[in-house]
């Protein structure tokens, strides 16, 4: 009888919770105050969230990709909804904890843990010793570790936690390619509309910056135009990839790409065409010599896109400056590399290089940095003080993520971070042999090799990795879907088909031998 009284209790207290939260809600609403009302409900909709790691997930990529830069452009007083990533990383940490807890002792396995997992916590650990070292107080230092890892605990939390295998395979995919396709609209808004604006702004704004999707950006500032030329391209490294393993059609190879590369092709990130290169070479470095037809069709579509962003690249160059292809590489080595600094007094991208060769300072420093987030800093810090530079941030001295990471973690700290792209590079090669079999998901391990390449390009093109949230979301979710798959079992028929190749190739090479 007890047990039935408990039993009804149970079911009888969900509604009993209801009211006294209906009547204060009720109260916050007839307050009329917008923000207050926007705190009371994200909080009653964060505690209902935390219970489910799934959740999470996708609120944590929403924010990051869609919410956060949009607000920044269009509904400036709601930017700092993107604070929010900070405690949904810290919950599905917590759910880590738990499951390691309740997972029994036997199936524990510390051989579990791929290379990449390894080198992402090598990199903390060094970020956090750098910063002891060189006494960072603590508001400093929390600044510049929230910077770099405010998504890490969603990486982490797709690379530990026990997925459905039908999230990672199918939906997270399908995920992908729709954040990307409805950058499309987004883009062309801004195009049309917010980019004249910006064009009669006499602040040496560059105007079609602002194209950068809902990645972010600001009417007098400046817009992550390039970190959305890295997602978009991505994607599409991965569509070429399904296109090559006759996985999708090649009309609808061509209509995504067409869609993908219209933000690509009018936003004025001229590393794409670098990029776009870079894909081809990584996407279609086997193999396709094979087939004659495939061939022509591959070099025909590299080189019209090439050919289309040279031309779009050359009408939205300055005035002037720019009249054809080899003139726009011309003005652009020069303007990022030949010149120490650019016209508005920041550090151009070779003088940023050549600062750090010159006066990378003592050989702990050198090694170990000057501290997390010193780049980005305003006041006087060691780093400010040896380079006689009061605002770090202004004069760009860490306006490339590579440079950034010399400075605040050192040698050390850069050649991790360089590891852990070799090292992921390496592992999506080994992903795309293991499941050779599924050409769909084979597909995508090879066309996630251009793109780990792209980002590490990009960490020479500039500094979103040190802190801006969409380009560390794309990074989080290239790096945390790597680490899941390299943790999952091999399905037998894979390892059936692996071992049959394995034979025939050893077969080939004794032939070859005798």
């Amino acid at each position: 009888m007890k047990l039935t009284h408990t039993a009804k209790y149970m079911k009888l207290s969900p509604w009993l919770a209801a009211v006294p939260i209906a009547m204060l809600a009720g109260a916050v609403a007839s307050t009329g105050n917008i923000k207050l009302i926007a705190l009371f409900f994200g909080t009653l909709f964060g505690l209902v969230t935390a219970l489910f790691p799934t959740a999470l997930f996708w609120l944590s990529i929403t924010i990051s990709i869609v919410l956060a830069g949009t607000a920044q452009l269009y509904f400036p007083s709601l930017e700092l909804i993107r604070w929010a990533v900070v405690p949904i990383s810290a919950l599905l940490v917590i759910h880590i904890l738990i499951q390691s807890i309740q997972s029994s002792p036997q199936h524990r396995n510390p051989d579990d843990m791929p290379s990449i997992l390894w080198l992402l916590l090598a990199f903390m650990l060094v970020n956090l010793i750098t910063a002891l070292v060189n006494q960072q107080n603590f508001a400093s230092m929390t600044t510049g570790l929230k910077g770099y890892f405010q998504l890490w605990g969603v990486l982490f939390g797709m690379a530990l936690l026990n997925w459905n295998r039908e999230l990672m395979e199918r939906r997270l995919p399908k995920i992908v390619l729709l954040l990307a396709l409805i950058q499309v609209p987004f883009a062309l808004h801004q195009y049309f509309f917010i980019a004249p604006i910006r064009h009669n702004l006499e602040q040496g704004i560059v105007p079609l910056d602002i194209v950068s999707g809902t990645f972010g950006g600001s009417i007098e500032g400046g817009g992550a135009n390039a970190a959305l030329a890295v997602f978009l391209l991505i994607v599409w490294s991965c569509i070429l990839a399904l296109w090559k393993n006759r996985a999708i059609s090649t009309p609808k190879t061509l209509l995504i790409s067409a869609f993908l590369l219209t933000p690509v092709m009018i936003n004025e990130a001229k590393v794409s065409i670098i990029y776009a290169i870079a894909i081809f070479i990584v996407v279609f470095r086997r193999g396709i010599f094979h087939n004659f037809t495939r061939f022509v069709g591959v070099s025909i579509l590299f080189i019209g896109v090439v050919a289309m962003m040279f031309l779009t690249y050359i009408r939205h160059a300055p005035e002037g400056k720019v009249e054809s292809w080899t003139g726009l590489i011309t003005y652009t080595v020069a303007y990022n590399l030949t010149k120490d600094e650019q016209w508005d007094g920041k550090l151009s991208r070779g003088g940023s290089i050549k600062l750090w060769l010159q006066e990378h300072g003592p050989a702990v420093n050198t090694l170990l940095g000057y501290g997390v987030g010193v780049t980005r800093a305003e006041s006087q810090t060691r780093l400010s003080k040896k380079l006689g530079i009061k605002d770090l941030q202004s004069f760009g001295v860490g306006n490339l993520a590579a440079i950034a990471v010399l400075w605040e973690s050192g040698v050390i700290g850069f050649g991790i971070v360089t590891a852990l792209f070799w090292t992921a590079f390496r592992s999506a090669c080994q992903l795309e042999r293991r499941y050779s079999v599924n050409a769909k998901q084979s597909a995508i391990f090879l066309g996630l090799q251009g793109a780990i390449i792209i980002l590490y390009i990009s960490l020479w093109h500039k500094n979103f990795f040190v802190f801006h949230i969409a380009y560390q979301a794309v990074f989080i979710l290239l790096f945390g879907y790597l680490i899941y798959w390299l943790r999952q079992t091999v399905p037998v028929s894979n390892q059936a088909h692996n071992k049959i190749q394995s034979v025939r190739g050893l077969t080939i090479n004794q032939d070859l031998a005798n």
